[in-house]
C-alpha cells in the first residue's frame, strides 16, 4: 500500500510528489496520459509574479515567486533560464496599477534597460516595471524530473472509495490520496467545486531578434537563448477538450499568438518549431485550493440546519476521509506549484495546517447558501 496516491501529473501533481518522495513518503503518481501531457506542458511557464496593487493572490505569489526562484535554481538548474522580467501595461488605463506595483513592493526592481528603453520608446503612454530576476522553466523536463522519485503509472482512474484507514482507486491502495486533475472531468461528484478551464497555447520559436529580458504584455514572450524563444499565452476561456463539439484550430491559434507578440516586440525571421496545447484550471475566486474536501450530501443530512442558514463550524462538516484537493493554480502553476506542494506535502507527512484562505471548503459554503 501505497502512503500517498496523487491522481494528476500535472505541475502540482509533480511538485507534490517530488516533496512527499523526499520525506520518505512511499509515492503513486496517475495520469490518464502522462506526466505534464495536459495544461501544465503547454504552459509558458514562466517564474513571474502577479502585477497587482493588493489583495490575497498579490501577495501569495510574491511569497511564491521567490520561493520558486530559489527551488529551481537549487534543484533543476539546467532546466531553468533566469533573464529579468518586464511587465508592460496594455493599455494607459492599467498604469495606476503597474506604478502602484513598482512602488510598493518588496522585490527587486531594476533601471530599464537599454533595450527595454528603445523599446518603451514607442510607447510612451505605457507604463512599465522591470524585476531584477525572473525565470523560465522547461515545463515538461521539469515536471518529469520532479516525479522521479514516486511510481509513475499511466491509469485512468474510473473509481475512488475513501475509507476511514485508506482509499482505493480502482485496484490501487493507498493511505491518502490527492486530487490535482485540473479542470477536467472529477473522479468524485463535488457539486460545490467549479474550476475554470484555460485553454492554453504555447509555441516555441526560432529568431534573430535578441530579447535580453522575458516580456509580459498581451502575453508572455521568452528572452531569447541561442536563437530560440517561447511565446505562450491563456487566451481562449471558452475551449474545453471534452465538452467543445469542435476541435481546436491550431493554425488559427498560432496566428493569435504571433499576432499578439508583434504587439509587444518586432520578432524578425521567425520560424514556428512546435506547437503545445493544454487545458489549466483557475477557481472563481482566483485563489488555489488545498485541502480537504466536504462530501456535500453528508454534511447536509447531518446538519439540516444549514438549509435554513444557520452557520456551523467547518470541524462539524464531513469530510471524504483521507482524500485532499490541489487545484486552481491557473496561469501561476510553475510559481505556485513548488511553494503549495511543498505545504501540502508538511500537511499529509506531519499535520501542518494549510492556509485557511485556500480550504476548499469556502466553496461548500457559499454553495449551500445559494440552495
Amino acid at each position: 500500500m501505497y502512503d500517498v496516491a496523487i491522481v494528476g501529473a500535472g505541475i502540482t501533481g509533480s511538485a507534490l510528489a517530488f516533496f512527499l518522495t523526499r520525506s520518505g513518503q512511499r509515492v503513486l503518481l496517475l495520469d490518464a496520459v502522462g506526466i505534464a501531457a495536459g495544461g501544465s506542458g503547454a504552459a509558458g511557464a514562466f517564474v513571474s509574479p502577479k502585477i497587482a496593487k493588493e489583495g490575497e493572490l498579490k501577495a501569495l505569489s510574491e511569497e511564491a515567486f521567490l520561493f520558486a526562484l530559489e527551488f529551481y535554481a537549487s534543484h533543476f538548474p539546467h532546466l531553468t533560464r533566469f533573464a529579468p522580467l518586464l511587465h508592460v501595461s496594455t493599455d494607459p488605463a492599467q498604469n495606476d496599477k503597474i506604478e502602484h506595483f513598482r512602488e510598493h513592493t518588496a522585490l527587486k526592481t531594476c533601471a530599464l534597460s537599454s533595450e527595454a528603453q528603445s523599446l518603451l520608446s514607442q510607447r510612451p503612454a505605457l507604463a512599465s516595471v522591470m524585476l531584477e530576476r525572473s525565470a523560465l522553466v522547461d515545463a515538461a523536463q521539469v515536471c518529469r524530473a520532479m516525479a522521479e522519485g514516486a511510481d509513475f503509472v499511466v491509469h485512468e482512474v474510473k473509481t475512488l472509495t475513501c475509507k476511514p484507514t485508506h482509499c482505493l482507486l480502482d485496484h490501487f491502495e493507498a493511505k491518502k490520496v490527492v486530487l490535482c486533475i485540473g479542470a477536467y472531468r472529477p473522479i468524485l461528484e463535488l457539486p460545490y467545486v467549479s474550476l475554470r478551464g484555460i485553454w492554453g497555447h504555447r509555441i516555441d520559436i526560432t529568431t534573430t531578434t535578441r530579447l535580453p529580458y522575458h516580456l509580459h504584455q498581451y502575453l508572455s514572450v521568452a528572452a531569447t537563448f541561442e536563437g530560440r524563444s517561447a511565446i505562450g499565452a491563456t487566451h481562449d476561456v471558452h475551449y474545453h477538450p471534452q465538452y467543445s463539439f469542435e476541435p481546436y484550430d491550431i493554425e488559427a491559434g498560432r496566428l493569435e499568438l504571433l499576432r499578439k507578440a508583434a504587439q509587444s516586440v518586432t520578432l524578425e525571421h521567425v520560424d514556428v518549431l512546435r506547437d503545445y496545447t493544454g487545458l489549466r484550471s483557475g477557481s472563481n475566486d482566483y485563489l488555489p485550493l488545498l485541502g480537504p474536501l466536504v462530501d456535500a450530501e453528508a454534511t447536509r443530512l447531518s446538519l439540516p440546519g444549514l438549509r435554513s442558514g444557520r452557520r456551523y463550524d467547518r470541524a462539524q462538516y464531513c469530510y471524504y476521509p483521507n482524500l485532499s484537493l490541489f487545484n486552481g493554480v491557473g496561469g501561476y502553476g510553475f510559481v505556485l506549484g513548488p511553494y503549495l506542494a511543498q505545504q501540502m506535502a508538511r500537511h499529509l507527512a506531519e499535520g501542518m495546517a494549510l492556509p485557511s484562505m485556500l480550504d476548499p471548503t469556502r466553496f461548500f459554503e457559499r454553495w449551500v447558501r445559494r440552495r
